[in-house]
């Protein structure tokens, strides 16, 4: 379930290599849709580079890794009390799918 903080509009903005070219940017209802969209990057990156692995496994800090390794990795979330994008860091990235991950792992 989503919380009214959780329910805002967000953007994450990736830069996946050195070149320009490799900068793409998805947009979320939520900040937990959007820690989701993080880990499933992350996943498919995964599947890119064990295609022949049915099953893959990581933990956080493999996670962090990959985030902390990537050129650019930053987040817009709308505040609609000045009804503008306010721009989020690694570090508060990092944060959000921590906590979004343990809400999810308490709920099940």
């Amino acid at each position: 379930m989503t919380d009214n903080k959780d329910a805002r509009h967000t953007i994450v903005l990736a830069q996946f290599g050195n070149s320009a070219a490799s900068k793409q940017f998805s947009d979320f209802d939520s900040v937990g849709d959007a820690m989701d969209g993080i880990c499933q990057m992350y996943e498919f990156r995964l599947k890119q580079e064990n295609p022949n692995q049915r099953k893959i496994k990581y933990d956080i800090t493999d996670l962090y890794s990959y985030i902390d390794q990537l050129p650019d990795l930053s987040c817009l979330v709308f505040n609609p009390n000045i009804a503008a994008y306010l721009p989020y860091n690694k570090k508060w990235i990092k944060d959000s799918v921590f906590d979004h991950l343990k809400r999810s792992v308490s709920t099940q």
